[in-house]
């Protein structure tokens, strides 16, 4: 009887699956640490974080992947900013839900979507040029956070839940982007 070891195969490297291997179960069994978030109007929050970065909220209802940072452009207002927030998550729950995002950067700030589960969603909220205020200090230098409180309502049901998501983009992050999008246009402009 012949033993194969994995070194044996030919599309197999097994460094690079040691390798791998190790940085999933890093951040697999990376812990969570409070990081102390002072926003623009003094108020202090305690935000859980991995390796610096906003911890992603998940329960029996819910799993969010990213929120973060999108382009749309609207060619009735070209002149407009394009950046839009976005959420994207594993809705679990079954129903179709109004979901109500708001944020403490903005008393006045809230947006009223549309989401059914289960099934992955994307929700697009906050534009740029519409709510000004969210978005204030992106363009200076340093770390930024940005709190968003999301309540999903079953439409029929009325059953509920609500979390606070948090993001962060630091000021090298954004200016790249902004530069991507540049490029993008000037590439686009020219076909």
């Amino acid at each position: 009887m012949t033993t194969n070891h994995a070194s044996r195969f030919s599309g197999i490297n097994v460094p690079t699956m040691v390798a791998v291997c190790t940085v999933v179960l890093m951040v697999g069994c990376a812990s969570t640490a409070p990081t102390k978030v002072t926003l623009k109007d003094g108020k202090t929050y305690e935000v859980e974080t991995v390796r610096g970065l906003p911890v992603r909220f998940a329960n029996d209802q819910i799993r969010v992947q990213d929120l973060g940072i999108t382009v749309r452009f609207m060619p009735d207002k070209a002149d407009a900013s394009p950046w839009v927030r976005v959420l994207v998550a594993d809705l679990i729950a079954r129903g179709r839900f109004a979901v109500t995002i708001t944020t403490p950067l903005d008393s006045s700030a809230s947006a009223t979507l549309e989401a059914t589960g289960p099934g992955r969603v994307m929700l697009r909220f906050f534009p740029q040029a519409d709510y000004p205020r969210i978005w204030e200090g992106m363009d200076q230098p340093g770390v930024h956070w940005f709190p968003f409180h999301f309540v999903f309502e079953e439409k029929q049901s009325k059953n509920r839940f609500e979390f606070t998501q948090w993001a962060q983009m630091d000021y090298e992050t954004w200016k790249q982007m902004l530069d991507l999008n540049e490029k993008m246009k000037r590439d686009l402009l020219k076909k």
